[in-house]
């Protein structure tokens, strides 16, 4: 009932949206005006993205001593990836990894826990790149909520990661568990938490997936950018920059299947009021730019 419900919200948005904000006749001519040779590098780009990504898995998957062949890895990914699409927000796609991979590992709780760090330290790059694109953006613009707002959401996230890695809450509900006798699922949360916090004693590994993941976000940001182009849009560079990060992040939120509708309105509504005037977007056209498993 609650996957039927979401999935009446997505649809639900995406169709208000249309309605409200594309003009059916821009929208043939878009579509008719793409440049195909643009949009197909792009989606080769997007591609070799699923790649990059599947490593970073197998990076944190090694540094927990599995070894499984990367052919395996990058067939589980790209399966999570599909079924992922119609899981509640954004990061269900992760869910239907870990399950996939889980029956390939001696301890299964590693495939949560790499995937949980793969995707943090993702999130962590993500917004590293858009405070630095910010500082600049928001002297050009004069308009320092850019930097303010990218701080604040940069704060809450790396908080909030820190409250969940605490032993200390997870043991402050540890009677809860016990009265509802959940004692069981308490040991895998206690579980997967050292196994995650083991991690950071990986360094080599670590330092490995951060570079990788530096190039897979802005590898990604770039092949929104091209897709940009390839519709005609005219918008620099930073703003994707900083725009992306904060659009990721909203989607994470359980309002819709896969975050369909709200991505595609958080973009809307963040790029019409940050682009400058010159730049000002059709809504037809941006509608379209966050569509795909890029920013995932």
């Amino acid at each position: 009932m609650k996957f039927l419900l979401k999935g009446l919200i997505s649809v639900g948005l995406i169709g208000a949206l249309l309605y409200w904000k594309v003009d059916i006749a821009e929208l043939g001519r878009a579509f008719r005006q793409v440049d195909i040779l643009l949009f197909a590098f792009a989606s080769v780009l997007f591609l070799f993205q699923q790649v990059v990504i599947a490593y970073c898995w197998q990076v944190v998957l090694q540094a927990q001593e599995n070894q499984i062949p990367f052919g395996r890895i990058l067939q589980v990914h790209l399966i999570g990836a599909f079924f992922g699409t119609f899981m509640p927000t954004s990061i269900g796609m992760d869910i239907v990894r870990a399950f996939s991979l889980k029956k390939y590992l001696s301890n299964r709780l590693h495939a949560m826990s790499s995937m949980f760090v793969t995707r943090v330290v993702g999130f962590v790059i993500n917004f590293a790149i858009a405070l630095v694109v910010a500082i600049p953006a928001a002297q050009q613009t004069g308009n320092s909520r850019l930097f303010w707002i990218v701080l604040l959401m940069t704060f809450a996230f790396c908080f909030a990661v820190y409250v969940l890695l605490q032993p200390g809450l997870l043991y402050f509900f540890k009677p809860l568990f016990e009265r509802f006798k959940l004692q069981n699922i308490f040991a895998k949360l206690a579980e997967f938490q050292e196994g995650t916090k083991a991690l950071r004693h990986q360094k080599q590994s670590m330092i490995i997936l951060l570079l990788l993941s530096l190039f897979f976000q802005i590898l990604g940001i770039m092949i929104i950018y091209l897709v940009g182009l390839s519709l005609g849009l005219s918008i620099a560079a930073y703003h994707y920059f900083i725009l992306i990060p904060l659009i990721t992040t909203i989607t994470i939120l359980p309002l819709s299947v896969a975050g369909i509708g709200v991505r595609e309105g958080a973009f809307v509504f963040f790029s019409c009021r940050w682009v400058s005037a010159n730049h000002r977007l059709s809504p037809c056209l941006c509608w379209f730019l966050p569509s795909g498993w890029v920013w995932r």
